[in-house]
């Protein structure tokens, strides 16, 4: 290890209940899972003791190879759970690194259960598994990564208006 990243073992919980929905509701326009997006996804996410579960049924809209879902689409689930696998543990991250293995094709119109685990965390961030299971158990992708803690915006007591994040790639300095 070269020191950048001191992880540690995780068993930190927050106060939500298994099965609490966890989805960002401030990101409503997420192409994954945004509420308020009509071309998303739509994924729903909720708190399974320390994982993040999903569940996700493909259709032909996501079509790569004729009766197949496109391996793009596997990949957006990978990183958008990488992401939630931070939040039972009160961590909000973005993506920084993601890989992911495609174990089986995945047809149409099948319920896909996902799980996300955090099983490593830093100051800076933290590393996480995701498994993508057919109904009978059976493992059709997975996939692994780091997500860098994302500062989120804060509240300015003097007048209640929102602070930028401290971790806004796009703003001007």
């Amino acid at each position: 290890m070269d020191g950048r990243f001191a992880y540690r073992r995780v068993a930190r919980q927050t106060e939500r209940v298994p099965g609490t929905p966890i989805n960002a509701t401030q990101y409503p326009h997420c192409f994954v899972c945004g509420a308020d997006n009509p071309s998303g996804l739509g994924l729903h996410i909720f708190q399974d003791e320390l994982d993040a579960v999903a569940s996700f049924r493909p259709t032909a809209a996501h079509q790569g190879y004729p009766g197949r879902l496109h391996g793009g689409i596997v990949g957006l689930l990978v990183d958008e759970m990488l992401v939630y696998a931070g939040a039972p543990h009160g961590l909000e991250g973005m993506t920084a690194k993601v890989r992911y293995w495609l174990r089986k094709p995945i047809p149409f119109d099948v319920e896909l259960s996902l799980r996300s685990r955090l099983i490593q965390q830093s100051d800076r961030g933290f590393r996480a598994t995701v498994a993508i299971h057919f109904p009978d158990g059976t493992l059709a992708a997975d996939g692994e990564g780091m997500c860098v803690l994302r500062t989120p915006p804060a509240i300015d007591p003097g007048d209640g208006q929102t602070v930028p994040s401290t971790f806004n790639p796009g703003a001007d300095s």
